[in-house]
Formats: structure tokens, sequence, C-alpha cells
């Protein structure tokens, strides 16, 4: 050791310029690294900046339990509700049929509290309204509500982890009013927080490798796509949470910036059913993993098929409340559900899309449509290029039906001189 101090303390005499080189290397590899993560925490934070957000009063006038939970509360805006508080210790007992499963049980929990301690400033900018709780109240929220929503989905997905006696799964009217919950825009907590707690948790043999998003998708199987595992290459991109996920899932695949609509939002004329196949247009089904893939080809309006389940109006909903209270971009769903509103005016355009397959009720959604509010500009219109195909093949038609009536006209005139 002695030795080795003298070589170094020589080596220093004799190179001056390398220490110095290498101490100032240093300092420059400490200030990028302090310059990268003040970008990457920049960057994180404006991604997630409200994204979980209170519904406008002006889309629950007369329908609050659309938008309000009716069993369980998740995150901060319906926490502490009277109606609310008999399923918090339900959510305690599932944070520790989670945890238990784990041989190091205590281990698991601290690591579990130290990592949500250090995203707490995230996850707060995820919510629209600040947020008024002590770090350790909101970092406890976060905690039993994530692991609530993970076993949750185990016991959704994996029949084994269940219990006998579970109200969640010997009740029939139980699990749709979970799942009605969980699909609020009002009640999510950040997907980052799910994801960062599923990757710490035990995950229980029966769900074998399975990943958060696919179990996800199995809760919510009567909302998404058919195939799941179809989806997964579209999740490059950030999730915000799971109502966002499902968002994700009804954006076609190859989505683009189409043409907008030249005709301001209160002269966009979308025909009925009726009125469309009386210009000689037809409707046809068509194949589509999205109900959102809506085209006109040659004449045909071409309709993905749409299935009528209970929650459906709660889901589109709080679809289009998301897209007009927190983001700021294509309205996809709430274009969507303008353009049926139009199109589905009364039974008889209902029973022509029934004979098409394109839909399996009729007054079910000419009611659904109807009530649903909104309100989309022509700049956020999804179907801009659409509108325009559909409404160049109408007006001529509309001027040669009219012709022909003029000839048939004149030509039965001329008969009777």
């Amino acid at each position: 050791m002695f030795l080795v101090a003298i070589v170094y303390t020589l080596k220093m005499e004799l190179d001056p310029q390398g220490s110095q080189h290498r101490a100032s290397k240093t300092i420059l590899i400490e200030r990028h690294t302090t310059l990268i993560s003040s970008i990457k925490k920049k960057t994180t934070d404006t991604s997630d900046f409200g994204r979980i957000c209170k519904v406008s009063e002006k889309f629950y006038t007369e329908t609050e339990d659309i938008y309000f939970p009716r069993m369980v509360s998740i995150g901060p805006f319906h926490r502490g509700k009277e109606k609310l508080n008999d399923m918090e210790e339900r959510k305690w007992k599932y944070l520790n049929t989670l945890l238990l499963r784990a041989v190091n049980a205590d281990t698991r929990l601290e690591k579990c509290v130290e990592v949500l301690k250090t995203m707490e400033d995230r996850a707060r900018k995820c919510y629209g309204d600040e947020i008024h709780m002590t770090s350790d109240e909101f970092v406890e929220m976060m905690l039993v509500d994530g692991c609530f929503i993970i076993e949750l989905f185990h016991k959704c997905c994996c029949r084994g982890t269940r219990r006998r006696g579970d109200p969640f799964f010997t009740t029939y009217q139980v699990f749709p009013q979970l799942r009605h919950d969980l699909l609020l825009l009002e009640n999510q907590i950040p997907f980052f927080v799910l994801q960062h707690l599923f990757n710490l948790v035990p995950v229980p043999t029966q769900c074998g490798d399975c990943s958060l998003i696919e179990l996800a998708f199995r809760f919510f199987r009567k909302m998404v796509p058919d195939d799941p595992h179809d989806l997964q290459d579209k999740y490059g991109q950030e999730i915000h949470h799971l109502l966002d996920l499902i968002h994700q899932s009804f954006i076609p695949k190859t989505h683009i910036l189409q043409q907008q609509p030249k005709q301001p939002h209160s002269q966009m004329n979308i025909p009925t059913a009726t009125n469309l196949l009386k210009t000689g247009k037809q409707i046809k089904k068509t194949r589509s993993p999205s109900i959102l893939g809506l085209k006109f080809i040659k004449g045909s309006l071409r309709i993905p098929a749409l299935r009528h389940h209970d929650l459906m109006e709660t889901l589109l909903r709080n679809l289009v409340a998301m897209e007009n209270n927190c983001y700021n971009a294509t309205k996809y769903v709430t274009s969507y559900v303008f353009f049926m509103r139009h199109l589905l005016q009364s039974n008889e355009d209902a029973k022509i899309l029934r004979k098409k397959g394109i839909i399996d009720k009729e007054e079910e959604f000419v009611k659904l449509f109807g009530k649903i509010f909104v309100d989309v500009e022509a700049k956020d219109f999804y179907y801009g290029d659409l509108l325009e195909k559909l409404d160049e093949y109408i007006k001529p038609n509309i001027s040669i039906r009219y012709a022909k009536k003029a000839r048939k006209y004149v030509v039965g005139c001329l008969r009777q001189l």
C-alpha cells in the first residue's frame, strides 16, 4: 500500500496536466448528467400534466352517475365520499393479499413506498386540479388504489386467485359496477404508477407472463377490440391511465391527419341513413378492428359493426369528456359520436343499419347517440376527408335527380298536348 501511494504521488507530480484533464472531464460528465436529468423531468412533467381531470358541468347536467363512481373511489377526486367508504376496507384486504404472496412482504412494501415517494411530484401533476393531501396521504392512496386495481385484475383473469365469499365475484350485479367505476375519467390514477407497482409486487403463478396491458384488456374485454394481442405494438407511446388505454385501442393503427371539412361546424351536413340511400348511395358493413374505421369508397359508406353492451354509454361519454376536457388533439371518439348521431336520427335509420349487420339494436342506439353531448369544431373533426367525399357524391346525384324529375314533368306535359 505504501509503495502504491508513492508511485501514485510521483505520477501526480510528473503529470499534473493529465490530472487536471481527468478532473475537468469528470465535472463535464456530472454537468451533462444533471442536464439530462433536468430535460427528462421536464418532458415527463409536460406529457403527464393534467391528463386526469374533472368533467365539465355541461357534460353531466342530467347524468352525473355516468361520470361519478357508484362503488369504489380511485384517485383523489372522489376519495372520502360517504357512499364509497364501505369499499375502503376491501381495498386494504386486496393490498394485503397481493403483498403476502411474497416471502419478504415487508421488504416489498418498503420498496413500493420508496418508489412511490420518488414519483409523487410527477403523479400529482397528472391531475388537472391541485390535490390537497399530505405527502404520506397521497402516497398511501396511490399504493392502496394501485394495488387494489392490480389484484382485481389478477382475480378477474385468473380464477385460482379468488377466495370464497369475495363479494366482487359472488354477486352478479357487483362486477359490472366495478367495471363502470374503473372506466370513469374522474376515477383514475396514472398508468406509470400502476406499471411500477406491477413490476414490484409478486405475480400469481396462475397468471403466467401476462403483462399489465393484457390483464387490463381482459378486464375490459367487452369494451376493447376482440384481439388485444394485435394491439400490443400500438403502445410505444405513453399511456396516461386506464381510460386512455381503451381510447388508444380504438384509434386505427393507420390513422392519419385527414383533410379538414371546408364548411364550419354548423354546416357540416351529414345525411341520415335513409336520406343517404335515397341519393343512390350504399351502406355496407366493413371489417375493422376499430369502430372508428368509417370509410367512403366508390359511392359506398363502409361502417364497422357495433355491438351494444350495458356500459357503452358510460364508455362513450367518458371518452368524449376526456377528449374535450383533457386533450388538445384530434377528437376521434367525439367525431364518431357526432357522425353516428346524425346518421341515426330515427328508428327507420337504425333498421337500415341493422339489416346490414352493422348494429344489433335499433331503438337503443338511436337513444344512445341522441343523448350524448357532443361538440366538435371542424378543425378537430376526424372524418373531414370522408365528409368531403360524401358531399361531392351527394350533390351531383341531387342535381341529376331533379333533372330527371324536370324531364319527366316536361315529357308529361308534352304528351297532354
